[in-house]
């Protein structure tokens, strides 16, 4: 026989994104999809139609950070529900409420249906915990679905009957698991057990690890053992929601950081990959011209490859920044509630604070310190190609005009090209030296004038100065011409086989 529990209640909290990462409105199939998914919720466990769009007004107080969105004509803040389920052949009355509200940049629902404690101004009877089956037919109070779902919380709630003691932890952690058992469906495998505490002076229980990030799940079970963790819950549901919220986007921010992590590893073996075919290509040779063209479009691919590689690492620092402000703000609201009720113990909410999102940003820290290495990597890699491949393109270059230059001459002579830079080098010589021995003019003078030739018995200085520079410049072009045609001989003989 199942165990009871008194006025049992299903408490979902939920978010999603009222604008994308650029500060755009969602597209519109998106807009209404918590608002609509409220409504098969209601229709699927009361089969009523609540028509929650009728109660939303999307632009109300656009200016106004938090607010809820039913319509002001309305004259009250959630849209009420009510109707009714059927338990071992009996109908039980289920009340509760829809609360749609703008959170920043978020949508939020709060979706609240409970069996009454008092109908006809009588308390309720006891019922058997099998009703939170009824009042989640097709697990439907788990979201799925949206791209833009931030994430939810579920707590289920009930006071403890009087054949149960709200000091016997062991018991009251069976019953939080009988709760969940009796919830979700048969083949639904329950989110493992986190932690108990004690919220508001009533013993709770956490469900959902993060080492199973992917299926992660937050569902608290609640057991009121007085009034006034009841009042204390409900007189703060702006700073509970605001916890949630905040909760929920450190929690999404650091699931897509998993899976950035994942990418950015991918590429970084790539890029690894793609290091090591370089060793192929050696250092101590120069490379041949399919080796060069091979590095050339290397260098058309690898910053293509850095620029993903980048734009990996920012998606990871974005994460990083996202779940640090939502951190700090989480912690802020927890400040709030310690500031309101200062002898109350909520170790359990800051644990979330302290421990979780501690961690998430250290995983992400060393993340980004381990893959920055790949980026100075592939830099490191790309300078070194284009050096690589300039320096022996201009070495191939220079060796093939050589080749043009000298291969294709005769064999025992020189190019017309060298020829007659030898023939300018010897002409230039010899003038210049016939010059620098003809500046002797300034030894005519008048005490000894230049007279005609063979006039004198001995020659004039300024006649001696002159033929002995003629024959000097004559001596001079000689010997640098007939030392090129010497030189142009050893190199011939040099090539022969």
């Amino acid at each position: 026989m199942s165990p009871k529990v008194y006025a049992p209640n299903v408490h979902l909290f939920a978010f999603v994104l009222q604008k994308n990462a650029h500060g755009d409105d969602v597209e519109e199939k998106d807009k209404d999809w918590l608002w609509q998914t409220c409504d098969e919720i209601i229709s699927k466990i009361l089969h009523k139609n609540l028509n929650l769009m009728q109660w939303v007004d999307l632009e109300k107080e656009p200016n106004n950070p938090s607010v809820s969105l039913i319509k002001a004509e309305k004259q009250t803040e959630v849209a009420p529900i009510h109707g009714e389920v059927t338990l071992n052949n009996r109908s039980i009355i289920i009340d509760g409420f829809a609360y749609p509200l703008r959170l920043y940049d978020s949508y939020g629902l709060w979706l609240n249906l409970y069996r009454p404690q008092t109908e006809n101004s009588q308390r309720t009877e006891d019922v058997d915990i099998q009703l939170l089956n009824r009042l989640n037919p097709n697990n439907c109070f788990l979201l799925n679905g949206s791209k833009k779902i931030l994430g939810e919380t579920l707590i289920i709630t009930a006071w403890l009957s009087s054949e149960q003691d709200p000091q016997n932890q062991k018991a009251l952690k069976e019953l939080a698991d009988e709760c969940l058992k009796a919830f979700f469906p048969q083949d639904y495998t329950i989110p493992p057990f986190a932690r108990s505490a004690t919220l508001f002076g009533s013993p709770i229980f956490e469900y959902g690890l993060f080492n199973q990030l992917t299926n992660y799940r937050h569902i608290l079970v609640w057991f009121f053992s007085h009034p006034e963790a009841e009042e204390k819950f409900n007189s703060y549901q702006e700073q509970f929601l605001d916890l949630f919220f905040f909760r929920a986007k450190v929690v999404k921010a650091f699931q897509q950081s998993r899976q950035v992590y994942q990418d950015t590893n991918e590429e970084y073996s790539k890029i690894e990959e793609e290091i090591k075919t370089l060793e192929q290509f050696g250092d101590d040779k120069l490379l041949t011209e399919e080796q060069l063209e091979q590095l050339s479009h290397k260098l058309k691919t690898l910053p293509k490859m850095g620029l993903d590689y980048a734009n990996l690492l920012r998606y990871l620092e974005g994460y990083q920044n996202t779940i640090a402000i939502n951190a700090r703000n989480y912690a802020d609201r927890l400040q709030q509630i310690r500031g309101m009720m200062k002898e109350e113990d909520i170790s359990l909410l800051e644990i979330f604070s302290l421990e979780n999102c501690s961690y998430f940003q250290e995983q992400i820290r060393a993340d980004l310190g381990y893959f920055h290495y790949g980026s100075s990597l592939l830099d490191k890699a790309i300078a070194s190609i284009r050096g690589r491949v300039a320096i022996d393109r201009a070495k191939s270059d220079r060796l093939a005009e050589e080749k043009k230059e000298i291969g294709d001459c005769p064999r025992g002579s020189a190019g017309g090209n060298r020829n007659l830079q030898i023939t300018i080098l010897a002409v230039g010589s010899a003038i210049g030296s016939g010059g620098i021995l003809a500046s002797s003019y300034a030894l005519i003078t008048k005490e000894e004038p230049l007279l005609p030739p063979f006039s004198t018995p001995i020659p004039h200085r300024f006649t001696l100065s002159l033929g002995y520079s003629l024959l000097f410049g004559v001596v001079v072009g000689m010997l640098i011409w007939g030392g090129d045609k010497i030189w142009q001989h050893y190199k011939n003989r040099q090539r022969q086989p």
